[in-house]
């Protein structure tokens, strides 16, 4: 039998009235002015948190340190493979195969393992971000924050990230791949010459 008092209201202004409508409410004596919020404010207020920006700092540097690693990764994978190969390739030289076909042949191949390697740590990635981002992000009175965090993988940066990873190991490919190289010299020391 007992009625239930508000001890809340939902307002929904016209777009671009919020601040107006807070403003208006706060000015009144009867309500407190921290009781008023403002979906736009505690959302800036949750995006500027220090407790909440450290985290998010430190992902983007674990991102790009990871990213500078597997560029590292890729090259010295790279130069070690055609290293290893280059006494195939004198052989195949000395035989008579041209040198672009070579270098095609390569730049195939590494590419392909980039690319693997890539997709895979773009999909791990990915699964990582949303996992690994809601649990750190905290509010500054180390809550998790309400609304959830909504994790956005921008794709202009995930594109350009992909991209700055590849970029070494194609280039370390086609300058190994076009060097001149003497056949015989290679010959020679893989005989034992």
């Amino acid at each position: 039998a007992d009625t239930l008092q508000a001890t809340e209201w939902w307002l929904y202004p016209a777009p671009g009235t919020a601040a107006k409508v807070a403003a208006t409410l706060r000015a009144r004596g009867d309500i407190d002015p921290e009781q008023v919020l403002v979906r736009g404010e505690t959302a800036e207020r949750l995006h500027n948190d220090p407790l909440g920006a450290g985290p998010q700092s430190a992902l983007l540097a674990v991102a790009v340190v990871a990213a500078l690693l597997a560029a590292v990764g890729f090259g010295v994978s790279t130069v070690g493979a055609l290293r290893e190969r280059s006494a195939e390739f004198a052989v195949l030289r000395a035989l008579g195969a041209p040198r672009r076909q070579l270098a095609r042949l390569l730049a195939v191949e590494h590419c392909l393992l980039v690319g693997i390697a890539l997709a895979v740590g773009l999909a791990l990635g990915a699964v990582l971000t949303r996992a690994v981002v809601p649990l750190i992000v905290l509010t500054g009175q180390a809550t998790q924050p309400v609304p959830d965090v909504l994790v956005r993988l921008p794709v202009h940066s995930v594109l350009l990230l992909l991209a700055g990873v590849a970029i070494g190991p194609l280039l370390i490919v086609a300058a190994l791949a076009l060097r001149r190289g003497d056949p015989a010299s290679s010959l020679r020391v893989q005989g034992g010459e």
